[in-house]
């Protein structure tokens, strides 16, 4: 049953093409999760859905009654009891409520309602893992459809039907959840490479024929003075014949490579490697001991008697439902309260929602090199991973929007001249992307890291460590299950299994720069992008 459609809508600011889509359909049962960067329209889309924003060109039809859910903070109309500009009336809810009180409201007026189609913008953002898995339960368990913009990747996957990335004001459609959207796109990106390659080998070999013909062509001798005329004529007469043909063939050759399909090299990431011997590293056994660490807030008790010690290099997730006292504990780890030791060579660098480490009135890259020992090369390298591009950098801190400030502070904290990193909600405003560069930023550092987050996928990938609060008691639990033996056996394998890959991958490649058999080729292909797949596996 078709609950929604919107045909050819368009919305721009400005000189700027936010989004445009020629059809969109929402049907009974399906589960949209709308992803892509900050600022490319995914917000706009949504209110152009629920007709709280008129698109510039183009029509929204809407057959079922819907639900908004707004971004909190956003001061949207259905928030002050108005009417959307459409048929049906979407729920209000309060708004003079904290975060989490707030958020939980609007889900419960939405799930509630008559509504058969739930939009959503960022309803996780404030809720514990509790909260989201609730909201994930009864997501699943609703009758009707479901759009939602989350950066939470763990609900994506488990809740999400079919995925709509919106790129540079484009919407594309992806089947699946969001593991399938990132495997398509993989795939997508698997086939430029082959298509790169393919193209360099080919125009390569075409070159190095014209170079070998051009040079035969030059190497052709006059005739020697010894001759008589009639045979120096004859020499001279063959001697043109040959160079024409040459020629010809070097003419003939150029043509071929100018009517070759150019092919982009696909962009890629440099790696960030830290410089050992920069890194301040920490000698000691342990980074961090608790010895009977209780905290409490007024009369109501927190937590008590965390005990324990963190090792250097031991990546450490606190969780626990809102209230349980997560940060509060980062903040006594911060302020070295009784029961907490630091080690002497440990060095505390510590990022939470206050930004309060950034000059608004330096660039990006000013702010970084405030407190930063590594090269101007280094730190953009950093930046870039996390989108921040070319002269992006050179951008005032007063001009960046909430999600690029995040980027910025924690780059800060990440890149100053600390070995012990606090990070209090570190996702928090960052889009899908950012995300994953900031988690592959964590894997690489070499310093100890003890986070707060209610992202499920990012303590997975991350923590070696989990300190868990739970009925005012914590336990450090260590999830580090393979040995550091057994792990280097599988590493090394892995590098075999590798190096093996990319001999067969740099072969086919070569086969299909001299194969002209149109079976033959698409067979190349398919073991091409079979063994791409299997790279990607492996690593």
């Amino acid at each position: 049953m078709l609950l929604l459609a919107a045909h050819r809508i368009e919305k721009s600011y400005g000189d700027r093409l936010i989004v445009k889509a020629d059809q969109l359909n929402i049907y009974y049962g399906e589960r949209i999760g709308v992803v892509g960067k900050n600022g490319e329209g995914k917000t706009t889309l949504l209110k152009m859905l629920v007709n709280d924003l008129e698109p510039d060109q183009g029509t929204v039809q809407s057959f079922c009654p819907i639900a908004y859910i707004p971004q909190l903070g956003m001061q949207m109309e259905n928030e002050m009891g108005r009417k959307l500009k459409s048929n049906w009336k979407v729920p209000t809810v309060e708004c003079s409520l904290s975060g989490g009180e707030k958020t939980r409201k609007k889900i419960a007026a939405a799930l509630s309602s008559e509504a058969k189609l739930i939009i959503a913008d960022e309803p996780t953002s404030h809720l514990d893992s509790d909260g989201v898995e609730k909201f994930e339960k009864e997501i699943k368990n609703f009758e009707g459809g479901v759009v939602l913009i989350s950066h939470d990747r763990e609900l994506l996957n488990n809740v999400c039907t079919q995925i709509w990335e919106i790129d540079n004001g484009t919407i594309h459609s992806f089947e699946g959840n969001y593991h399938d959207y990132v495997e398509q796109k993989q795939l997508l990106t698997d086939r430029q490479w082959f298509e790169y390659e393919h193209y360099t080998k080919e125009k390569h070999r075409l070159e190095q024929a014209a170079l070998e013909k051009s040079q035969k062509s030059k190497s052709l001798k006059k005739a020697p003075s010894r001759m008589g005329n009639s045979e120096a004529r004859l020499h001279k007469r063959s001697v043109g014949q040959k160079k024409a043909k040459l020629d010809k063939g070097v003419k003939a050759i150029q043509s071929r490579i100018t009517q070759l399909e150019k092919k982009e090299k696909p962009r890629t990431e440099e790696k960030i490697t830290f410089d050992m011997n920069q890194f301040k590293q920490i000698h000691s056994k342990t980074a961090i001991l608790f010895q009977q660490v209780s905290a409490k807030v007024g009369n109501q008790m927190l937590f008590r008697d965390v005990n324990g010690s963190i090792k250097p290099g031991s990546k450490v997730a606190i969780m626990g439902n809102n209230g349980a006292g997560k940060s509060t504990l980062l903040n006594m780890i911060a302020n070295g309260s009784e029961g907490i030791s630091v080690s002497k060579s440990g060095s505390l660098g510590f990022f939470h929602q206050q930004l309060e480490n950034l000059d608004e009135n330096k660039t990006i890259l000013e702010n970084i090199q405030d407190t930063s020992h590594y090269t101007e090369h280094f730190i953009r390298t950093v930046l870039s991973r996390l989108q921040f591009k070319r002269e992006d950098v050179h951008k005032k801190v007063h001009m960046l929007s909430g999600g690029e400030r995040v980027k910025t502070a924690l780059v800060k904290v990440f890149l100053g001249n600390y070995n012990i990193l606090l990070l209090d909600e570190p996702t928090n405003y960052l889009d899908l992307p950012s995300i994953e560069a900031l988690l592959f930023v964590l894997k690489d550092y070499p310093g100890t890291i003890i986070f707060v987050t209610h992202d499920r996928y990012f303590v997975r990938e991350l923590a070696t460590h989990i300190l868990i609060f739970e009925n005012n008691t914590s336990l450090l639990k260590d999830i580090d299950h393979l040995n550091i033996t057994k792990r280097a056996i599988m590493k090394h394998e892995r590098e075999d299994y590798l190096l093996a890959i990319e001999m067969e991958l740099t072969e086919i490649v070569s086969k299909l720069s001299i194969t002209t058999n149109k079976e033959d080729k698409e067979l190349l292909e398919e073991k091409y992008l079979e063994l791409i797949k299997k790279k990607r596996l492996s690593k």
